[in-house]
C-alpha cells in the first residue's frame, strides 16, 4: 500500500500540550502525550522502516499565545523545560554581534520558540532513539497558507536530498552471479 511513499509527513498541534480529553473509560488524556504515543506506534511500525520522515509542528501561531500563560511544563514530557530570558533585548536598530547572519542567540529568542525548539529537540530524540535516523522537523500556522506551502515545500527538499544521496548507478544492487543465459 506504501510501496511508492518515500517520506511520512507527521502532524502535531503544539497548543495541545496543556489540553486533554477523556478516552472511552473517562481517565483524562494529555494530547500530545496521546500525540508522542502515536507518533512513536507509527515511526515503528516496519511499514515505515526505511522511509523519511517531517514533523510538522502546527497551530504556533495559537501556541505562541498559549505559552505566556500556560507553561510548557503543564505536560510532563516536558517538565524540564527551562526558558533562558535576557536581561537586553535587542533593539531593531541593533547592530550587535550577537544577531550576526540574521540568527537569534537562545537568550534573544522568544519563549514560544525556545518552547519550539525543545518540543522539536524531544521529538527528535525519541525517533533517534527508535530508529537511529534523522527527524526533519518544521513549524506551521495551520490556516496561514504560505505557512503550511512553506513546510511542503521543506518536504520537497528533503525529498530531493534524499534522492541526491543514493547511489548513481541504478544497477548497484543488481547481482549478476543470479543471471542466466537463455
Amino acid at each position: 500500500m506504501f510501496e511508492d511513499v518515500r517520506i511520512v509527513i507527521f502532524c502535531v498541534a503544539l497548543s495541545d500540550y496543556d489540553e486533554y480529553y477523556e478516552d472511552a473509560s473517562g481517565v483524562s488524556i494529555n494530547r500530545m502525550m496521546e500525540s508522542k504515543r502515536l507518533f512513536e506506534n507509527i515511526i515503528t511500525h516496519p511499514t515505515f522502516e526505511q522511509m523519511d520522515f517531517l514533523l510538522i509542528l502546527n497551530k504556533f501561531d495559537l501556541f505562541e499565545q498559549k505559552i505566556e500563560s500556560s507553561p510548557l511544563a503543564l505536560c510532563d514530557w516536558f517538565s524540564d523545560f527551562n526558558p533562558v530570558s535576557s536581561r537586553h533585548r535587542p533593539t531593531n536598530n541593533s547592530n550587535s554581534n550577537n544577531r550576526s547572519n540574521g540568527r537569534n542567540h537562545i537568550g534573544d529568542a522568544t519563549k514560544a520558540q525556545q518552547a519550539f525548539h525543545h518540543v522539536a529537540v524531544k521529538f527528535k530524540r525519541l525517533f533517534t532513539s527508535h530508529t537511529g535516523r534523522k527527524l526533519y522537523v518544521t513549524q506551521a500556522e495551520g490556516l496561514e497558507q504560505e505557512s503550511v506551502d512553506s513546510a511542503l515545500r521543506y518536504a520537497r527538499e528533503i525529498l530531493k536530498w534524499e534522492e541526491e544521496r543514493r547511489p548513481t548507478n541504478e544497477f548497484s544492487s543488481y547481482d549478476a552471479s543470479t543471471t542466466t543465459d537463455h
